[in-house]
């Protein structure tokens, strides 16, 4: 008997709503205008420590539009492979299950975590990503018990495989190894 699966993240039908955090971006870039601003004052107004502000301004932009054009590319190539159809699916029981925090941490430590088929998928509450990122201590719905069927991306930025389309099977597998949070499996 095929077990009843429910669709409870779904990218693969409306591609086009995968973008950048645009307001992630901003973040960043209205620190640059403003670091900018400060270093113009600074060599102006002929403070103290304007030698190294500019420095400072010049370095936070150049890292952080290397950032932001790398997660542009990343989502544009997520994007163009459910559009042009090249997702790789995989479905079964958990092998293992780390619920993740319901926090972000800082490290990848504190992501959910499980595993299907040999196929680990690891994802945080913290992250700003086109993919699936709900941990089970924050409404997520993934559990020990769960039998999965994953459609998923391979970055190509990050190497990391992306969840486009999750469907469970609630209490229909035996409970899977569980592992608790911040350890490794």
């Amino acid at each position: 008997m095929t077990p009843a699966f429910q669709t409870v993240f779904d990218l693969t039908s409306k591609p086009d709503i995968i973008r950048p955090a645009y307001w992630f971006i901003a973040i960043f870039v209205i620190a640059g205008m403003g670091l900018v601003g400060l270093a113009w004052l600074a060599i102006r107004r002929r403070w103290r420590w304007r030698r190294s502000l500019p420095i400072f301004a010049a370095a936070w932009i150049g890292i952080c539009g290397y950032i932001i054009a790398t997660d542009v590319r990343y989502t544009a190539d997520i994007r163009e492979a459910v559009k042009l159809g090249h997702i790789d699916k995989t479905e079964g029981c958990l092998a293992y299950f780390r619920p993740g925090s319901q926090t972000g941490t800082k490290t990848v430590a504190g992501n959910e975590e499980w595993s299907v088929n040999g196929l680990v998928f690891s994802y945080g509450a913290g992250e700003v990503r086109p993919a699936f990122h709900s941990v089970s201590t924050a409404g997520g719905l993934v559990r020990g018990d769960s039998r999965v069927r994953v459609s998923f991306v391979v970055s190509p930025a990050y190497g990391r495989r992306e969840i486009v389309k999750l469907e469970l099977a609630s209490h229909a597998c035996p409970m899977a190894r569980l592992v608790n949070a911040f350890d490794q499996p």
